[in-house]
């Protein structure tokens, strides 16, 4: 395996911001948790494709939302910021209809704050100053690998 501060930078930068590897880990940890849906069990099935795609859209709003403009990005920014209190009223239905555990549930909401942190950070940083150069970095922090 090779060392992080080798690593070759991405083509496309939204790989390199933290947030958006982030999203996509959880999207796909709850990929992975979707698979025990019961064949039998349409509500359960329809229950993780939901949940599954709102996460999903989370990632995919910061992808999309990396290739324009700084106001255009910031509004793609909230938009996931939108997917993600989606997926906090899927997780408490889960609950509540005993799809998903407590243990799960919280861990989707300390992973939903805490992208949510991340998110408002780089609205934050985007809309400080409105001229975005899209070779520009927004800000070093959000480029930087988490420490795991």
């Amino acid at each position: 395996m090779y060392q992080e501060e080798n690593k070759m930078p991405s083509f496309f930068r939204f790989e390199d911001l933290r947030v958006y590897d982030k999203a996509v880990n959880f999207a796909t940890w709850l990929t992975n948790l979707s698979r025990r849906a019961r064949n039998d069990n349409p509500i359960e099935k329809k229950f993780y494709k939901n949940i599954v795609n709102e996460a999903t859209l989370t990632a995919l709003n910061i992808a999309d939302g990396s290739a324009k403009n700084k106001p255009a990005f910031a509004e793609q920014l909230k938009e996931s910021k939108s997917n993600i209190r989606r997926v906090l009223v899927l997780s408490t239905i889960g609950k509540n209809t005993n799809i998903l555990s407590e243990e799960e549930v919280d861990e989707i909401r300390n992973q939903m704050m805490e992208m949510t942190k991340m998110l408002g950070a780089l609205i934050s940083s985007l809309q400080k100053n409105n001229t975005y150069n899209h070779e520009q970095q927004v800000d070093e922090n959000f480029f930087e690998p988490e420490n795991n």
